[in-house]
């Protein structure tokens, strides 16, 4: 019951940006099985891309929450700050994809794309997604 109740209090956009990068995730884990030889490595790897790339997208979303309530400057200073330790996570799991075998850096990769590619996506993910699930669509 939290759950749903999270997803019809959670601003559309939010949950369109988790949605994409999850679904992009799934297919890229699925047809990376047929092509990789560690499966568990490039498993690791798309799980650790995709929790970045969940965690910015919250990031930047309550962030942007938070930030309008400011003064243009310290909304500017909070955003700018927000911004770069978004960065630094970043940095740091595709460090860790490269320094570690047990992590594929391809796989972290392709789980942080899945950020970018959820954002192109959000108009669909909205329509056949977000807005059933919060009972508001077709």
């Amino acid at each position: 019951m939290k759950g749903i109740k999270w997803i019809r209090e959670t601003n559309e956009t939010l949950l369109d940006l988790i949605f994409g990068s999850l679904i992009w995730s799934l297919l890229a884990w699925i047809v990376g099985l047929f092509i990789v030889s560690d499966r568990l490595s490039y498993t690791i790897g798309i799980a650790l891309g995709t929790v970045v790339a969940v965690g910015m997208s919250v990031s930047m979303a309550k962030g942007l929450e938070k930030c309008l309530h400011m003064t243009r400057a310290r909304g500017q200073w909070g955003m700018t700050v927000r911004s770069i330790l978004r960065w630094l996570i970043m940095l740091a799991a595709v460090a860790a994809g490269l320094k570690f075998d047990r992590i594929s850096f391809p796989g972290v990769i392709l789980g942080i794309i899945g950020l970018k590619l959820a954002a192109l996506l959000h108009v669909y993910t909205n329509t056949y997604i977000t807005k059933r699930l919060k009972g508001e669509g077709r």
